[in-house]
């Protein structure tokens, strides 16, 4: 039995006991909703951090995993990373559309962020084409696993859920800091792409909650 199975068993035993929901008991640990269910999708290879993992026990007052039960020890970084995700402004999906990988590609984990989950995106608009052509593969580590705070001109993936966190629209974007907050600002050649995304954009109005993601750490395209 590896770690992740150990945390796995270890999650649905405590989710059924006490009817929760996964998305429901990210946010009482206050973490992002998809934090749990991503690490029970059955392709997803990495082993949450002792942060999360302290952050979930704590939610619920239980001790963490008893990750001394592994015997079998876990692939942390793969030499192909996984696709998990289509990134594009202005492309909603709804939520359970993006539960499953879209292949893999032959790209190193960074060994700076090998504690961390990481994998690939695969662009399919032309918001940030200056930069990230469509069909660029971005290269991106988990922003919350890291504890990443914003910098003026690091590139990263954004996620706006509107319809209660039904319908979901990953972008990727430049962040620039500014007086009122980090601005997400497009680098696009076509001129529908011009305004910048903001932490709290029309929050009160529509439902709409915008959170960042991931950190892209490089990017690549096919020749």
């Amino acid at each position: 039995m590896t770690p992740l199975d150990v945390i796995r068993r270890w999650i649905r035993e405590n989710a059924e006991a006490r009817d929760l929901s996964f998305a429901a008991w990210a946010k009482l640990a206050g973490l992002a909703p998809s934090t749990v269910q991503r690490v029970m999708a059955t392709d997803y290879p990495f082993v949450p951090s002792t942060r999360t993992l302290a952050a979930l026990a704590a939610a619920i007052n239980v001790p963490p995993p008893p990750l001394g039960e592994a015997v079998e020890p876990v692939q942390l970084a793969a030499f192909h990373l996984p696709i998990r995700y289509e990134v594009g402004a202005g492309l909603w999906r709804a939520v359970e559309d993006l539960d499953h990988a879209l292949g893999t590609a032959p790209v190193l984990p960074d060994p700076a962020y090998a504690a961390f989950p990481q994998w690939l995106e695969r662009v399919v608009t032309d918001s940030m084409d200056r930069d990230y052509p469509v069909g660029s593969l971005l290269h991106v580590v988990d922003a919350t696993e890291i504890g990443y705070a914003p910098r003026s001109g690091d590139h990263v993936i954004i996620e706006r859920t509107r319809r209660g966190g039904g319908r979901v629209e990953r972008t990727v974007k430049e962040i620039q800091m500014t007086p009122r907050g980090p601005e997400f600002w497009p680098r696009s050649n076509n001129p529908r792409w011009t305004e910048p995304i903001r932490l709290a954009e029309n929050g009160e109005e529509d439902d709409t909650i915008v959170e960042i993601k991931g950190l892209v750490l490089g990017s690549y395209r096919r020749r």
